[in-house]
């Protein structure tokens, strides 16, 4: 009964609330559209091909958490189905089946309720798919009822600490399988288990494929401490950065040249903040005047006689590349909901720092107890972090990056291990006993 008014009374009402929300915002009126399903119920999946495993993420971000289980899979030559929620994930799970030929479909998520989430795990159901992992937070309850009754396997992995929203779902959860034990405490489960942050695996896949063009940039910067990467930045960050440059400036101290790379690509922020560099005194560029010119490197170097440069990134996907250009990195987020990914800085040898936000960001907490993070406030701190050269040095911090990844790498693998084993000891159960 409370399936039938969850599907049919709660879901259309949050469904119609969203739909007047989304008049005003075009991201949500996108993303209620694409997870209409109007287009996919009469999907027929390929009945040659069984699909054992079944992967879902929210947007593109926990796709990043996903990628390294989606390789580990695709080396077992286990096929996937992958759904998402977003629209902002929408192009970057599409590309997936160019590079892993094991992801047999990419399909977003339907409504939760009004019977199309019913009809579509029945469906993958009969594709034979008997594993379904959620990353992180992604906890539907029609999406959880429905393969609960369909006898899909569920686990949540990459788990952060549940809020009371999710701790009424846990109980739905086949296991948990978080990167860190603090994550852990919330979840008063039978099957929980600690393996690592798949993060940390992607971070050092894409560190390993850094290009030629990253080296002639790195030409044009003299020395990696006086280099500032500002990542995934929002408005307030990147007024708490230029207050703290200034106070830099008002010291005496030798300017940072800076990498500004934003969250959100819009040109009036970009435009905003380089008008701020130039009242500084540096001399702003934009990423696209270098791009593709052999002579990136050489022709930032020649700027540097009379003024730091600042370089306005209005472009997606090599984020993770510039950080390797700096010996410090801010992370944005940490005046909103929170900070965003801080392993990318971090395990490239940077030290970090962002927003006093870090509570729903594990990876923040383990950073800072080693070291390697701060969280700032004010133009002030900032002006503090910047100048402190770091007792230790270089030598340290490469200690600390090395026990992280001694840590976390090859969690992808646990996990895999851990969701084959147990669905495979519960059919050999199931067998014994003379079950179905």
């Amino acid at each position: 009964m409370k399936t039938w008014i969850y599907s049919w009374v709660f879901y259309p009402f949050v469904f119609s609330l969203a739909r007047i929300y989304g008049l005003f915002n075009r991201k949500v009126r996108k993303t209620l559209e694409l997870r209409s399903w109007k287009d996919f119920l009469s999907l027929r999946f390929n009945a040659g091909q069984p699909i054992e495993y079944w992967v879902h993420v929210a947007s593109q971000g926990e796709l990043e958490y996903a990628i390294p289980i989606l390789q580990e899979l695709n080396r077992r030559k286990k096929k996937v189905l992958i759904t998402y929620y977003s629209i902002s994930a929408q192009s970057a799970v599409g590309r997936l089946r160019a590079d892993l030929p094991n992801v047999s479909l990419v399909v977003p998520l339907p409504h939760d309720g009004l019977g199309l989430m019913k009809e579509f795990v029945r469906l993958v159901k009969q594709q034979g798919t008997r594993r379904l992992l959620l990353l992180k937070y992604e906890l539907w309850p029609g999406l959880l009822w429905e393969c609960n009754r369909e006898g899909i396997r569920v686990y949540l992995v990459d788990a952060l600490k549940p809020g009371w929203f999710h701790r009424k779902l846990i109980h739905k959860l086949d296991g948990i399988l978080s990167g860190y034990a603090s994550e852990t405490e919330g979840f008063f489960h039978r099957n929980v288990h600690v393996v690592g942050d798949t993060r940390v695996e992607r971070v050092l896949e894409r560190a390993a494929r850094r290009t030629d063009e990253l080296a002639r940039i790195q030409h044009g910067n003299a020395e990696r401490a006086d280099v500032l990467v500002c990542g995934s930045m929002w408005p307030k960050d990147s007024d708490l950065v230029l207050r703290g440059i200034e106070s830099l400036r008002a010291s005496g101290r030798k300017l940072p040249t800076v990498y500004w790379v934003p969250h959100e690509l819009d040109e009036t922020e970009g435009k905003r903040v380089g008008k701020e560099f130039a009242k500084l005194g540096y001399k702003v560029f934009s990423w696209d005047q270098f791009e593709g010119r052999e002579d990136r490197g050489l022709h930032l170097s020649e700027s540097t006689n009379s003024s730091s440069n600042a370089i306005i990134v209005m472009k997606k996907g090599i984020l993770a590349e510039l950080y390797h250009l700096g010996a410090r990195a801010y992370v944005g987020g940490g005046f909103g909901s929170g900070v965003h990914s801080v392993w990318e800085p971090a395990l490239a040898g940077a030290i970090v720092a962002c927003g006093p936000r870090t509570r729903r960001s594990p990876e923040s907490q383990e950073l800072r107890s080693r070291g390697l993070l701060a969280e700032l406030e004010t133009g002030e701190n900032f002006a503090r972090w910047f100048a402190d050269r770091f007792a230790g040095g270089g030598p340290a911090i490469q200690a600390s990056v090395a026990a992280l990844v001694k840590e976390h790498a090859g969690a992808s693998k646990r996990i895999v291990d851990i969701c084959t084993e147990e669905c495979d000891g519960e059919r050999q159960n199931q067998s014994t006993h003379g079950q179905p």
